[in-house]
């Protein structure tokens, strides 16, 4: 199956195009999120790590987890517009189709 096949079968598909955005900021953020806490865990365990190289790991990281926080807000913002544009289950029920 391929990646388009898949996204289009996914449970947590994104009903609009502005969520979808913040979604994929999202997932390349987080990757790039972990492998900043892999590179500061391994500096940690070398004891001859260089501290200008750990400075800039944590500055890095820092970045990452503001980045994260300008994309998760609207995101959020945008699932729960999404959210209550949809129907509540007492309409649909109240309205069954013959």
């Amino acid at each position: 199956m391929s990646v388009s096949d898949a996204k289009k079968e996914s449970l947590v598909s994104p009903s609009s195009t502005l969520l979808d955005m913040h979604l994929e900021e999202l997932e390349e953020e987080c990757a790039h999120f972990l492998s900043l806490i892999s590179a500061l865990r391994t500096l940690s365990e070398n004891e001859a790590a260089d501290e200008d190289e750990r400075d800039t790991v944590e500055g890095e990281l820092y970045a990452s987890l503001s980045h994260l926080d300008n994309h998760a807000k609207p995101a959020m913002e945008e699932m729960d517009r999404v959210v209550e544009e949809m129907p509540d289950e007492d309409e649909e029920n109240s309205n069954p189709a013959y």
